[in-house]
């Protein structure tokens, strides 16, 4: 059935990517794979009723996943995609656009009087670490106390960075001890197979509420260590950015340190 070619695929999905592109991928195939109607969707599978799907597409970002969704799968079930299809595809992500969101001017400054601020310590010290750290909001969520390890003068988290590498990040008892107690104390309360910080929803959703985006504190990450090391490799570097170029698009950000 369907559906049980689809677990198979998310299965398979889950073991090479982060769990958040993972959950994306078997969406955005569930939808290409819509009308399709197979007891085995390997033997049977129809690329017109797919292309016609994609053509529905509006946007880049989310033609692409789609594409990479599709690829994913035909690798998977070895099915070879045949030129003229792969052409289409190509001309039809040409013919979608960039959706472009306007971003408005903010105040690092008031974003942190608003994390201080929070009467929620849980909430307070996942927006805390991610200022401190750079770490992503999804890196961030699936951190455990299995994941954590803690020192005399350091604490350090190991996680699934995107792009499927194992990275890790230190937290400096020197540089921010009210920070580093903080979290000694709840990593060393919580079980140790429960994640520490919120999930990235529920830290996305609250941003919003408090007038920022969760990537914000990275952005801000940035830009701070900039203004300490006027390094762009030493930012770069902890930000774990392949390309010097996408540091340079943080650098830039609209947000006023």
């Amino acid at each position: 059935m369907k559906y049980n070619v689809l677990g198979s695929y998310k299965a398979f999905l889950e073991g090479s990517l982060r769990p958040e592109t993972a959950r994306t991928y078997y969406n955005r195939l569930d939808i290409l794979l819509q009308s399709q109607s197979v007891l085995d969707i390997t033997k049977s599978l129809d690329m017109e009723k797919i292309l016609e799907n994609l053509s529905k597409i509006k946007y880049k970002n989310h033609f692409s996943q789609s594409k990479n969704a599709l690829l994913y799968f035909l690798k998977f079930q070895n099915i070879q995609l045949s030129d003229e299809h792969m052409k289409q595809i190509e001309q039809l992500e040409k013919n979608t656009r960039k959706k472009y969101r306007k971003l408005n001017a903010k105040n690092f400054e008031e974003i942190d009087k608003k994390i201080k601020h929070l009467r929620n310590k849980k909430l307070k010290l996942s927006y805390q670490t991610m200022l401190e750290t750079g770490l992503r909001v999804s890196e961030l969520a699936q951190i455990t106390p299995l994941n954590s390890s803690i020192s005399d003068d350091e604490i350090c988290f190991s996680f699934t960075a995107k792009g499927g590498n194992k990275e890790e990040v230190k937290i400096s008892k020197k540089e921010n001890p009210r920070l580093f107690e903080n979290l000694k104390e709840t990593i060393e309360m919580a079980m140790e197979n429960k994640k520490i910080f919120y999930s990235a929803i529920h830290l996305q959703r609250e941003a919003k509420k408090l007038g920022f985006a969760c990537h914000d504190l990275r952005r801000a990450f940035a830009k701070l260590e900039y203004k300490k090391t006027k390094s762009k490799d030493d930012v770069s570097s902890k930000l774990r950015h392949t390309n010097i170029k996408t540091t340079d698009i943080y650098l830039r950000s609209k947000l006023k340190i």
